[in-house]
């Protein structure tokens, strides 16, 4: 059978499922598991290996010692081998939602060949396991009851392990792994997982999601004060190593910033974790080494990790990008931290692990508290920002003294009686990537830094600078150059004209960031930070407004955007008040379609060269024409964001949004369908002319129905073909239907294919009837992309698509004289002709 199947059914980045692949053939020392399944039903799971894949039948009433008891065994889908190591609490509304216990495991023995017994129906073995053991027998069902040949069963053979006695499934109900009772697995899971994963996707932004395999941290802006205001928060900077922790399953990995595995040199760290209560995680926060005032000390952290001296540590953990199976990084901050403070003290951890606290308001005050006490500076940060991987404004860091990290790219003879070095010559990156020279440090050194360091310094030695612009004669003289790979961090009091350091102190070496990340650090005023919350903000002085000619601070439909002239497509220099302006130009075409219904956003404060991230989940920082929706079908809501007019989608625009997606459905019946979609995704190896081709197969075969076809361009490589139909039929029968289109035109031509997996794509254009399931989104019409050029989704007509070059090819330029000259609507007949499917499937099967 395969493992196609089993990952059909599964979506990994929702489940803690293994996915696995098939593993060795083997012919001897088999493995068999038996996993009790608490699921819509209560059932056992009898699994044997063969072929590298679990062999599978659910057993309804689990298997009895007694011969004289046949249980009923349905074959199903194969699963990987891994899967015989799972236990735990598969998501609800997932495929086999519901609780897992590992029963019994052990050796299964063939006592004929396996593949002989398969193929008759009749599979006789022997099972040597915690609780079962001896001789057993599968024996397929035929005529009816076995229906099309899944249905077994599962009975005990006379020997000595056989008796009629007690109930081996209450006697021993106990998992063979933890001995842990299958509530006890549902109670765990529901305390860390089930019901904090719920909170975490029901938080504004949060998105289910696989864990992160590879993670950037945030990084903060020099700052020439604290922020003002109680849109802020304040930290205290700590003087350590930026650790990344990846929780799974109970194992821990520590990685620094600079991507480097340090798990093993901050070993207490990581076993503390293990205990941490979540499934998975992503925690971000500073190993620091205390001193005896519980200061954090960087040179004794240094001689822990190099002389393997004791000292005092802490993880102290600012945020939580992610958190059992839900990313969280669209978050705002505050909830982020609401959420991490929690887990931390319902984990009850060691005193190794810490939470940074923080203060809202007041930043000075915090900053001058922070110098009296000697530490190193603040760092403030918006409350209501995401999380963003790369150095951003949201992010603002007030040293007490001015100190960062310089790149060591030479140094000069000692002079008198001191050893090793009599200076370090120091650069920095420019904004153009040059290697710039900053002068020199020479004092801040004790004897066996300047030995030790001298050794380095001497292996890296090379003959020429490798600075881009060559420092004055004078600061060459006695200088021997080295390969710029070590950082050295330098307090110091300013710059000179020159762009020399002014009285450099040596604090110390950092290993736990790149080169290449070395640049000058230039303080920003905090008020030229973009606000990014509906929190009140000072307001501009009338003489200021006076001055400011712009006519693209004109409002759009009563919505006034902040920074209109920000280029969020730097590649065609497209603005934000183009795209709100297109839109208000698309407005009666583009609203019948993109009002009233659950959205998804892709939402891109930066432009697309920056970060986006995908946000479905309603919060109360959006703005106040962008509006919620209850989409939940259990008790606890379920808020995602909906829009009802043209001010909505300006407001989108406004907060950075690139692509609005839509359910298929209105927001007052989300429990019925009133569209259905074909996705037309080509391979990379697909021409358009192609992809042309199969549009209008797939309208051939609809229209054959009776079905009407609405086409529209993706924005990206394909097309989207829609159908209207009222709203009288669930969920599942709209996507089955769609399913059973594909898989017509999968046998009628060998262009589609209607499987998802990327390596069945080559030179065919993949089908995908999945936008038809409830919470699947696909892209509204009119909507931009974002993506390089500014494209855009853009109904037309089936005449037009033989004029099309690709599926790209209305921008936001190029849409707006489009919609222009455009004389009428190529979607004009949408809303009459919504057709009744119940009809057209009886029509189709009658004929």
């Amino acid at each position: 059978m395969g493992l196609s199947t089993y990952h059909q059914k599964r979506h990994f980045n929702r489940t803690p499922e293994p996915k696995g692949v098939a593993g060795k053939k083997r012919i001897s020392n088999l493995r068999f598991v038996i996993q009790k399944h608490d699921a819509s039903r209560l059932h056992y799971d009898f699994r044997l290996e063969l072929d590298g894949v679990l062999k599978s039948w659910a057993v309804p009433k689990g298997p009895s010692l007694d011969p004289g008891k046949k249980s009923l065994a349905v074959q199903v889908e194969d699963h990987p081998i891994d899967y015989g190591n799972f236990e735990g609490v598969i998501p609800q509304g997932e495929y086999g939602g519901g609780t897992v216990l590992l029963w019994d495991k052990g050796i299964w023995e063939p006592l004929h060949d396996p593949h002989e017994g398969l193929a008759a129906g009749k599979l006789h073995f022997a099972l040597h396991g915690h609780k079962l053991n001896g001789e057993w027998t599968l024996v397929q069902m035929h005529g009816r009851a076995g229906d099309d040949g899944k249905n077994w069963l599962l009975f005990k053979l006379k020997d000595k392990y056989a008796s009629s006695k007690g109930d081996i499934l209450k006697d021993e109900p106990q998992s063979v792994k933890t001995r842990r009772s299958i509530e006890k697995i549902a109670d765990d899971r529901n305390d860390v997982w089930a019901s904090d994963a719920k909170k975490m996707a029901n938080l504004s932004g949060g998105i289910k999601s696989a864990l992160l395999a590879h993670f950037t941290p945030q990084l903060a802006i020099l700052s020439t004060k604290p922020p003002e205001g109680d849109q802020w928060l304040h930290e205290i900077k700590f003087d350590g190593y930026r650790i990344i922790a990846q929780v799974k399953a109970g194992k821990v990995k520590l990685i620094t910033r600079n991507g480097n595995d340090w798990t093993s040199k901050f070993s207490v760290i990581a076993s503390r974790l293990e205990k941490l209560k979540v499934d998975s995680a992503l925690l971000d926060g500073e190993v620091v080494a205390l001193d005896e005032k519980g200061h954090s000390d960087f040179q004794a952290l240094q001689a822990m990790l190099k002389d393997k001296e004791k000292v005092r540590l802490r993880y102290y953990v600012f945020d939580l990008p992610f958190c059992n199976g839900v990313d969280l990084r669209a978050t705002p901050l505050i909830e982020r931290k609401k959420q991490l403070e929690t887990i931390l003290a319902k984990s009850r951890l060691s005193s190794e692990i810490g939470y940074s606290d923080h203060f809202i308001g007041d930043g000075d005050a915090v900053e001058k508290k922070a110098c009296q006490m000697d530490l190193e500076g603040i760092i403030s940060k918006r409350v209501d920002a995401p999380y963003v991987s790369r150095r951003d404004p949201t992010w603002l860091k007030s040293k007490c003294n001015q100190r960062q990290e310089f790149i060591i790219v030479g140094y000069s003879d000692p002079q008198g009686s001191r050893q090793g070095f009599g200076s370090l010559l120091l650069g920095y990156h420019d904004d153009k990537k040059r290697l710039v020279y900053a002068g020199r440090v020479g004092t801040g050194f004790g004897d066996k830094i300047l030995r030790d360091l001298h050794k380095h310094l001497e292996q890296l030695r090379v003959r020429q600078s490798s600075l881009d612009i060559d420092p004055p004669a004078r600061e060459r003289l006695h200088a021997h150059w080295v390969k710029p790979t070590l950082i050295g961090e330098v307090r110091f009091t300013g710059w000179t004209r020159d762009g020399r350091l002014r009285h450099p102190v040596f604090i110390e070496l950092r290993t736990d960031k790149p080169a290449s990340q070395i640049v000058r650090e230039r303080p920003i005023d905090p008020k030229e930070v973009m606000p990014q919350s509906k929190t009140p903000m000072p307001k501009k002085s009338k003489s200021s407004a006076s001055n400011n000619s712009n006519s693209n601070n004109k409002p759009i439909a009563g919505v006034e955007l902040s920074h209109p002239d920000k280029v969020l497509y730097a590649d065609q220099g497209v603005t934000k008040h183009d795209i709100a302006a297109y839109y208000e130009q698309a407005r009666r075409w583009m609203l019948p379609h993109a009002i009233n219904r659950p959205l998804a956003l892709v939402r891109c404060p930066g432009g697309t060269s920056s970060k986006c991230f995908f946000q479905r989940n309603w919060s109360e920082t959006l703005p106040n024409d962008v509006h919620k929706v209850n989409v939940s079908l259990k008790k606890t809501p379920e808020m995602h964001v909906t829009v009802d007019d043209l001010a909505g989608v300006i407001s989108l625009v406004q907060i950075g949004v690139l692509e609005i997606h839509t359910w298929n459905c209105h927001n007052d019946d989300i429990h019925h369908p009133d569209q259905l979609i074909f996705d037309l995704d080509p391979g990379p190896d697909i021409k358009w002319k192609q992809v042309s081709e199969a549009a209008r197969t797939v309208h051939r075969k609809l229209t054959a129905l009776r079905l009407p076809t609405f086409l529209k361009t993706s924005g990206g490589k394909g097309m989207h073909i829609t159908i209207p139909i009222q709203p009288t039929i669930d969920w599942e029968a709209g996507k089955s239907f769609c399913q059973t289109i594909v898989e017509s035109l999968g046998n009628e031509s060998d262009l589609f294919v209607g499987n998802m997996r990327k390596d069945l794509r080559g030179g065919k254009i993949y089908l995908d009837y999945h936008r038809n399931g409830r919470s699947a989104t696909a892209v509204a019409p009119y909507s931009t992309r974002a993506r390089d050029g500014a494209p855009v989704s853009m109904p037309i007509s089936w005449e037009e698509l033989g004029k099309l070059s690709s599926a790209a090819y209305f921008t936001v330029e190029m849409a707006a004289r489009y919609l222009e000259k455009r004389k009428e609507d190529p979607w004009r007949d949408f809303e009459k002709s919504r057709v009744d499917l119940h009809k057209v499937v009886a029509r189709a099967s009658a004929a």
